[in-house]
């Protein structure tokens, strides 16, 4: 046995617990996206996203979580593409005390289609914005950052950054 000491590997629980999730990159016809500004964290604004319910497939899971958090109705909306599961992990500050460690969440590029949608204030949401993808990164929370720019790069092929 050799003097050198082994390099410490961090140990990961083999059983995390993910929620499944879904989030719309819903985007105007100018290509922005739309994103809402939190009602419960300062500052933080991110796209519409919410739980999957037990017996409920995921493209009704983003209609209805788009509807609940934006007010825009299932017949503005047009499902373009998906992405394959994209997770992240909660911090250790907001994962105190939850039921999971993070979210498994699969993304919908959404297109709104005709005139007469609106957009309505709603507990998740104080605000709207549409914005360009940098801007939608740089202002998620710091844990939602990668999963955004994986997202982008699946529905949108960007490659390097954004």
């Amino acid at each position: 046995m050799s003097g050198k000491a082994k390099e410490a590997v961090p140990v990961l629980r083999s059983e995390m617990n993910f929620r499944k999730n879904v989030a719309a990159v819903i985007v105007n016809d100018k290509g922005l996206i739309l994103v809402g500004k939190r009602t419960d964290v300062p500052n933080a604004w991110q796209i519409p996203q919410g739980g999957v319910d037990c017996n409920e497939n995921e493209q009704d899971a983003v209609l209805r979580e788009v509807f609940e958090e934006t007010g825009i109705e299932s017949e503005f909306l047009k499902i373009i593409k998906r992405t394959s599961v994209i997770r992240y992990l909660f911090p250790p500050e907001i994962r105190k005390g939850m039921k999971f460690d993070g979210q498994e969440q699969i993304y919908f590029l959404i297109k709104i289609v005709g005139p007469g949608w609106s957009l309505e204030r709603s507990d998740e949401f104080s605000d709207f914005e549409w914005l360009d993808q940098n801007e939608v990164v740089k202002r998620a929370v710091e844990f939602k950052k990668n999963s955004y720019i994986e997202a982008f790069r699946q529905l949108f092929g960007v490659k390097d950054g954004i």
